[in-house]
């Protein structure tokens, strides 16, 4: 049976079957609607729902998990739900491994259909110029199928390494993983651990809805204060990621995959983690410190308990997500590429734009490349 594609440009036409049915296609937390879900609830005002569900039948086989942003440099232009500020790691086009080329294909010849305005005639506000897929993983199957379909209709693709994310491997036993770290490591690791052993830090696990709010101001001041100690702004400076994420952390909790956990001082939060778990993964996403607290490790610990209880758990891996902190090698942490995909309309406006863009972003890079390589005279690169 040939497959169909339908566009959803409203929340109202996501009913509780395909919900359902998104989740049960869903390869990570962080591509369930729970997730992806809070993230539209917050950011929508901003953006037109852009999903895309392919069928046989009356059965959906894979959905786009997109949405489409006006922009002044690349014009109507389609991204995942839970990208931009949020920015959420193993994004991909959901639908079952056997189903991946017939998806993709179904999903290419719609594209270039709509863009070309021949079979599939859209509404002018919901023609896109541009597709912009930033927080999969270069080794993503579905992703590279779907690059490889579209190039194939004769569209212009172009695409670039992004922020890898970083992962341990997680070892059967918590001391093979201390075993791992060099002989500071684990002098640090025995050190912090020894907080919540013997009870210096308490480790606290948010369990419900009562305790997530009773602990929710918490975390984001120590969020807070965390990056405003370092000279930076810190994500909940921006009220649609604020209403965002605390929206996620109750539907995620709902669905059993929140790991909130608050390190606790002499009755007082001095530290705290969010992270999203499923069967062999945790994903740790954000984090927060009294920095007046150092003394005492509390981020370490929080990261200690946070492993350790992942491998008493049975999972595999400990995720810590997109960017490439220092730190995060200190820990074993293992690089694991990313890629993002970008798709130019054929329509002559939109390839106007797109060479615009593309000039203009050389330009920026070529200017900064320049900065990077001068240093003035006598200092040190």
């Amino acid at each position: 049976m040939s497959l169909t594609t339908e566009l959803i440009s409203d929340s109202s036409q996501l009913d509780k079957a395909t919900i359902d049915c998104w989740n049960s296609l869903a390869a990570n937390p962080l591509q369930r609607w729970e997730w992806l879900g809070s993230w539209w609830h917050a950011y929508q005002g901003q953006h037109t729902l852009y999903v895309l569900l392919v069928k046989r039948g009356d059965e959906i086989v894979g959905i786009a998990p997109w949405c489409m942003e006006n922009r002044i440099s690349t014009g109507r232009t389609v991204v995942f739900l839970g990208s931009g500020k949020a920015c959420t790691d193993h994004l991909s086009l959901l639908c079952r491994p056997g189903d991946i080329e017939p998806v993709c294909n179904a999903l290419a010849q719609w594209l270039n259909e709509t863009a070309l305005g021949e079979s599939i005639k859209m509404p002018r506000e919901l023609t896109w110029d541009a597709i912009e897929l930033i927080g999969g993983d270069e080794s993503d199957e579905r992703l590279n199928v779907f690059a490889n379909q579209i190039e194939r209709t004769g569209l212009t693709v172009k695409r670039t390494a992004g922020d890898g994310c970083y992962v341990i491997d997680l070892p059967e036993q918590w001391e093979q993983y201390v075993a791992q770290r060099s002989k500071s490591g684990r002098r640090e690791l025995r050190q912090s651990i020894k907080n919540v052993d013997d009870g210096t830090v308490v480790i606290h696990t948010v369990q419900n809805e009562a305790e997530l709010e009773q602990y929710w101001d918490d975390f984001v001041d120590l969020h807070q204060r965390r990056r405003h100690a370092s000279g930076t702004t810190g994500c909940f400076d921006h009220p649609p990621f604020d209403q965002f994420i605390r929206r996620a952390a109750s539907e995620m909790l709902k669905s059993g995959m929140l790991r909130m956990a608050v390190a606790i001082h002499d009755d007082t939060p001095i530290a705290a983690m969010f992270a999203i778990t499923d069967a062999e993964s945790l994903y740790f996403y954000q984090s927060g410190m009294n920095p007046d607290e150092a003394k005492l490790r509390p981020g370490s610990t929080l990261f200690c308990e946070g492993i350790r209880n992942s491998i008493n758990e049975g999972r595999v891996r400990f995720d810590m997500m997109r960017g490439d902190e220092s730190y995060k090698l200190r820990w074993r942490a293992q690089l694991h590429p990313s890629q993002e995909i970008r798709i130019c309309s054929p329509r002559a406006s939109a390839q106007i734009r797109n060479q615009v863009y593309s000039i203009g972003i050389s330009f920026k890079n070529l200017i900064k490349s320049g900065l990077a390589t001068f240093q003035p005279s006598g200092e040190l690169p």
